[in-house]
């Protein structure tokens, strides 16, 4: 069964490992010249909203293979999603230059919300494409 899960989940359970991985590294200049240390901490903030964007896509795009109705897919999704940008706030507070931000939850909800409705966007043009309703 957790194979299963794996399988049928592998491309939103990615993007949560490099989110983990990302945010694992230390802000305090220990790790000179990354990528995150360079930029402004505005974009940094700002980055979260299409990161858990992506990750809400994702998670829509697994629930819809699966056939889930609409409403569960988009409860599980913005459940999953959510719950995601809250602990890793939490994991941040344990990683030495960074710590857990509420605007940083309300971002990656804003993301969340904003994947679901690209989501059905794109599935709605998908299907006028190719002749489904």
């Amino acid at each position: 069964m957790f194979i299963k899960i794996l399988k049928n989940h592998s491309a939103p359970l990615t993007l949560m490992l490099i989110i983990f991985i990302e945010s694992s590294i230390p802000m305090d200049g220990r790790v000179p010249g990354t990528f995150l240390t360079n930029l402004d901490p505005t974009l940094q903030n700002l980055l979260h909203i299409p990161l858990y964007g992506m990750l809400a896509f994702l998670w829509n795009r697994s629930f819809a293979k699966q056939h889930f109705s609409n409403k569960k897919m988009v409860l599980m999704t913005l459940f999953l999603t959510i719950s995601y940008g809250c602990l890793d706030e939490l994991h941040q507070t344990f990683v030495p230059g960074r710590y857990g931000s509420l605007i940083d939850i309300y971002l990656d909800g804003a993301g969340a919300f904003c994947g679901t409705i690209l989501f059905f966007i794109a599935r709605k043009s998908h299907h006028k494409m190719y002749g489904r309703s």
